[in-house]
């Protein structure tokens, strides 16, 4: 075999290569187990996992009590998850179950409008069921949170029709853990550099609920016979944290179509011919207002809350009120998820020395976040929406759903852009259909200061459509408003680094360093870099040549006394 250049052991291994196994070979260890003083601190890490979609497709039959379907106007839905938040994540689980169910509400045109409504509703649930495969951190808590990103629909014949639905789920892990912080050493010279860093764990999870009852007024004086459909929002408004409860206040958005009639026929005029779509379907919309009150643990200063509904235990029904007369009862209960944070200022050793004695340690990154508040703003939206196919006589009903929405950092502002998804039912000027549907995304841009911000914060929101409004404004052209608010729970990175395994070095090939300098400072040196080198003290050098800051300059002549 022809060795070509090969080195070999006795002569051409060059003086470079032998360095560091001289070092390792002339340096002892000694680690430091008695006198090292740690105090703990709580930190939670909290990551956001990668979001995931379920596609579900079903086909679903139209009740036996409903008329033949000709036309499906709109479908919305809402998601319930059946588990939402996972607690104590066993060591080695990579995935997670998902289960719940998709809340349809469907309005279509009836085959055959003769002696019955224009339009009428179905509601159905799609169960759903999954697992998710992502990695998680032992004895972590996940929060899951779903939204539905995309429906589409086809009617397959007059009595079933199919959707195809694309679930959203997204998930933020909490993982907290207790860190022990390096504090420095029993009757020792040590000198320590240290930083301060802002630390927020999450100091209690809560759920609470608040039983609401409260009758609406219909509109004007029709007398309303069915409800079509009802869509609920509930919305913070504001919130105060004391040291032994959480005071939420908020409203309950109702958007409901119902069916009215002043005659017990419901459907005929007095010349007994079928009545229009404008007479029968009226849209009522209101609020109402809550206030809850959320025992918490005392004792603690809370730096901030972040809150969420459920209102899946809440609907509308149509009752008898007082005198005999038709309302609309709100009732059931708002759940209520609380999460209180608290932040911890600590001083954090990053570097360190001694002045007789040759320190060596190691540094361990760790993940944190500091919260940083929570804000809110609103913003008006609106827009012209001209159309194609047909021509408006009226606008029977409009409901509106946020999108996607992104949220991003920029000069001292949190902007959230996204788009509303907006649903209308008309009624026809054509003679030959009585409704149609107007399908549309609008954009939307919500802009809110908060001078604190660095530009690299981590921004959760949540975003709501509240007061709609629609106008005709002639057959071809439809006036759409609304007030987009928009609720941001902002986050910044603290990551930090922890010493660990301080220890004491022994080494025969170091020299030691002479007991007086004259050290001539270079580009970017700092008065603890120096100090270091040297294993002096910054104050010492500072008065021994009467500097007054720790700033210094390039060729400045330094005395360095040992």
């Amino acid at each position: 075999m022809e060795r070509g250049n090969a080195m070999t052991y006795e002569k051409e291994i060059p003086d470079y290569a032998m360095v560091l196994a001289k070092e390792i070979e002339d340096r002892k260890i000694t680690p430091i187990t008695k006198g090292a003083i740690y105090s703990p601190v709580q930190v939670t890490n909290i990551t956001e996992k990668p979001k995931t979609t379920i596609t579900l497709e079903e086909d679903i039959l139209v009740p036996d009590t409903k008329p033949d379907l000709k036309e499906i106007l709109l479908i919305d839905g809402k998601p319930r998850l059946t588990v939402r938040q996972i607690d104590s994540i066993t060591k080695g689980d990579d995935s997670i179950n998902l289960s719940g169910e998709i809340e349809l509400q469907m309005l279509y045109i009836p085959e055959k409008s003769e002696n019955s409504l224009p339009v009428i509703s179905v509601q159905s649930r799609v169960p759903f069921k999954d697992r998710w495969h992502t990695p998680m951190s032992a004895g972590a808590t996940v929060i899951l949170d779903s939204s539905i990103e995309k429906i589409d629909y086809m009617v397959i014949n007059e009595r079933k029709y199919r959707v195809k639905i694309v679930l959203e789920i997204m998930a933020r892990e909490y993982s907290d853990s207790k860190v022990d912080i390096f504090e420095g050493l029993i009757e020792e010279d040590l000198q320590t550099l240290k930083e301060t860093v802002e630390i927020s764990s999450v100091s209690m999870r809560k759920k609470d609920t608040l039983s609401i009852k409260e009758d609406i007024l219909p509109k004007d004086s029709s007398k309303p016979e069915a409800i079509i459909k009802q869509d609920l929002t509930i919305v913070e408004n504001y919130k105060q944290i004391s040291t032994d409860k959480v005071v939420i206040n908020g409203f309950i958005y109702v958007n409901i179509l119902y069916m009215s009639s002043s005659k017990d026929d419901g459907i005929s005029d007095v010349s007994g011919e079928n009545k229009c779509s404008s007479d029968i379907l009226h849209q009522l919309q209101d609020r109402i207002e809550f206030t809850q009150f959320i025992p918490v643990s005392s004792g603690e200063e809370k730096k901030g809350c972040t809150v969420n509904f459920d209102d899946s235990q809440l609907h509308v029904k149509l009752i008898q009120g007082e005198e005999e007369k038709d309302v609309f009862r709100v009732e059931g209960e708002i759940l209520t998820y609380i999460e209180l944070y608290k932040n911890t200022e600590k001083e954090i050793i990053v570097d360190g020395y001694h002045r007789n004695k040759d320190f060596v340690c190691k540094f361990e990154e760790k993940s944190s976040r500091a919260f940083v508040g929570t804000t809110s703003s609103e913003a008006s939206s609106r827009e012209i929406i001209t159309l194609e196919t047909f021509e408006a006589d009226k606008i029977l009903y409009a409901c509106a759903q946020a999108e996607t929405a992104i949220s991003h950092c920029e000069q001292g502002k949190i902007i959230t852009e996204g788009t509303i998804d907006v649903k209308m039912i008309c009624s026809c000027s054509n003679e030959e259909r009585q409704v149609f549907a107007v399908n549309e995304a609008l954009p939307y841009r919500v802009a809110v200061t908060m001078p604190q911000l660095t530009g690299n914060e981590i921004i959760s929101h949540k975003v709501y459509i509240k007061d709609i409004w629609a106008e005709k404004i002639n057959g071809k052209q439809l006036e759409f408003n609304a007030a987009v608010i928009v609720f941001a729970d902002v986050m910044r990175p603290s990551p930090f680094k922890i010493l660990t395994e301080p220890a004491f070095e022994e080494s025969c090939t170091k020299g030691k360093i002479p007991p007086m300098v004259i050290y001539i400072c270079k580009k970017n040196d700092s008065l603890w870099q120096i100090a270091k080198s040297f294993k002096t003290t910054c104050s010492l050098i500072k008065t021994i040549n009467d500097l007054e800051t720790d700033e210094l300059s390039e060729n400045q002549k330094l005395l360095i006394l040992k």
